[in-house]
């Protein structure tokens, strides 16, 4: 059986000498190897490319070149094959060169036939050990990464598993307290998913969570990603019929927005033709705002989901402290909740809020450069419309309640002169959505005389991405303002990468400005930043003539406030100064 050690394995023997080829030729065949014969390295190398090879007995001095050089060729190929060099002009460096270049053996010329034939078998048993071992090696690494799955993945949908969501929100927790990044979870239940269960029996229930997930993954992976998943999203099965969402950089307002529109997604998708329609509640709740640790933020949107669902289902909740009371759901802050977000889904059915107007005063010649366009709600479920805006932002509901208030503020800028300006709110969560504020149909006609007002600009954390959003709006024609421009660092850090075209300060920053000092000489460098760098300020909450003489004399060129006119219809005038 030793004699044959190569049946099935074809060799390469590379010698000038053809007295030596032979040779070897006729030892090979003897232990079963298919052997052909080279007599240069040019040849060899044609040889190997037209084909594999198991063994090469190579002579290390040709005529044109050495026969070390195949060692390179085959690394470079990732061929799996043993290399045994022949030499008739040995030196202990030239073998030690040759082991450490990799090859199996070094036989120097003229050779003991027995020991040669010997060495060629340890050879090919090299060859065959190492081709199994690397066979056991991939079948373990196989093995494992079951094993490691099983550990990590819910074998039914593919999704992470309970335990590894949870761990991922310790690490994204810990990466967040590191860098004061936010991150927002959300968990989804299939609605009356045991009504499915007793219906279609546990197979087909089995089978919709299966395409769920698989609806899940494919979402996660595309290039044209859905806005309610992201490349760093961590999605798992949480437990039965419950889904789970980790979103990264993402606070309470953007985790509700991309929430909702999972949630209407699922309204929408088909699972399988024999499968039914399903419905989704969802839950949301945020780090740092809602809790400080996975397990408490896991509970806050557990018991903001268990909200959802005594709500009525099919309907998202954003956890916030109002709904408990001793650590369980408040029934009555439930209601109140969902009746909350009743008049807001009314109100923007019915268009309930009206436009109003404030004139921003150019000082230096006393006249009306633009105006800012607000909102009054209609409906008497809201005191105001940041009260609204709250709501929407607990709902998810931001981007489609901005859009309606644009599209209503819009309505009589045919009244406002050729050469005005008119300023309009963009929440941050709308201002981060590629290809949103643009496409607005209402916006189109009417780009060059809009500039977007970024309100809480310090808010928005990932900096990068916003500088883009603000070539792109730019590039549709808008103009861009910051608001509420305060003292903190990331309000001045928003200021120096966004280089916005308007700045307004903070009303905040005004109060108590007659008396001088840091308030002041704070505004006074801001004024001398944006001059240098070409933006317009404007100082917002001018209530009394001593404020608007103490800002007139800082040099402010941009005015608004009581003072000049109170919001009203379009498109009120200021007060002559």
């Amino acid at each position: 059986m030793a004699e044959r050690v190569g049946a099935g394995l074809r060799a390469l023997v590379v010698d000038d000498e053809e007295v030596v080829r032979s040779v070897v030729l006729e030892v090979l065949a003897g232990i079963g190897l298919a052997a052909e014969p080279a007599g240069s390295l040019a040849e060899a190398r044609s040889r190997l490319a037209g084909g594999a090879y198991d063994l090469l007995v190579v002579d290390k001095n040709l005529p044109d070149g050495t026969g070390l050089s195949l060692v390179k060729d085959l690394a470079e190929r990732d061929a799996d094959a043993q290399m045994v060099v022949i030499s008739g002009y040995a030196t202990l460096s030239s073998a030690v060169d040759a082991i450490q270049a990799g090859v199996a053996d070094y036989v120097v010329k003229p050779f003991d036939l027995a020991d040669f034939r010997a060495r060629l078998q340890r050879a090919v048993e090299g060859l065959g050990l190492r081709r199994a071992n690397r066979k056991l090696l991939g079948e373990l690494q196989e093995k494992n990464a079951i094993l490691e799955g099983l550990a990590t993945r819910d074998p039914l949908t593919g999704l992470d598993n309970h335990a590894s969501f949870q761990e991922s929100v310790r690490l994204e927790i810990a990466r967040g307290q590191r860098y004061g990044s936010s991150c927002a979870l959300v968990l989804a239940s299939i609605d009356r998913f045991r009504d499915i269960n007793a219906s279609l029996g546990f197979a087909r229930g089995d089978a919709l969570l299966r395409k769920l997930g698989a609806f899940l993954l494919r979402s996660g992976r595309a290039t044209d990603v859905p806005a309610y998943l992201a490349g760093g999203d961590v999605m798992a099965r949480f437990a039965g019929d419950t889904f789970a969402l980790l979103l990264p950089e993402t606070d309470p307002a953007g985790g509700a927005t991309r929430a909702e529109l999972l949630r209407r997604a699922l309204e929408k998708v088909e699972l399988g033709p024999d499968l039914p329609r399903i419905t989704a509640s969802l839950g949301v709740a945020a780090f740092p705002e809602h809790a400080q640790d996975a397990e408490p933020l896991i509970a806050a949107a557990a018991l903001a989901l268990e909200a959802a669902k005594q709500a009525g289902r099919n309907r998202l909740i954003c956890w916030s402290p109002s709904l408990t009371s001793g650590g369980r759901l408040d029934g009555a802050q439930v209601r109140q909740e969902t009746d909350k977000l009743a008049a807001l889904e009314r109100s923007m059915r019915e268009r309930s809020f009206r436009p109003v107007y404030q004139p921003i005063v150019e000082l230096a010649s006393q006249t009306e450069l633009a105006w800012e366009a607000l909102s009054r709600p209609l409906d008497p479920a809201f005191t105001s419309v940041l009260d609204a805006l709250g709501t929407a932002e607990r709902g998810g509901q931001v981007p489609a309640l901005g859009r309606l208030l644009r599209e209503i503020q819009l309505g009589p800028i045919e009244q406002l002169p050729a050469e005005k300006l008119l300023f309009l709110n963009v929440h941050p969560v709308e201002f981060m959505v590629r290809g949103g504020i643009e496409r607005e149909p209402a916006l189109q006609p009417w780009t060059r005389r809009i500039v977007l007002e970024i309100t809480e600009a310090g808010e928005v954390s990932n900096l990068a991405q916003a500088r883009e959003r603000v070539a792109a709006l730019r590039a549709a024609g808008f103009r861009i303002a910051v608001d509420d421009l305060g003292s903190g660092y990331s309000s001045l850090n928003s200021l120096a990468l966004l280089e916005p075209d308007f700045v307004k300060l903070d009303m905040a920053m005004v109060r108590g400005i007659e008396g001088g000092g840091r308030a002041a000489r704070l505004i006074q460098h801001i004024l001398e930043y944006c001059r240098g760098e070409g933006m317009r300020v404007v100082c917002e909450g001018i209530e009394t003539h001593e404020e608007l003489r103490v800002v007139r004399e800082l040099g402010v060129p941009l005015v608004q406030g009581y003072l000049l006119a109170r919001p009203g219809p379009a498109f009120p005038m200021a007060a002559r100064l």
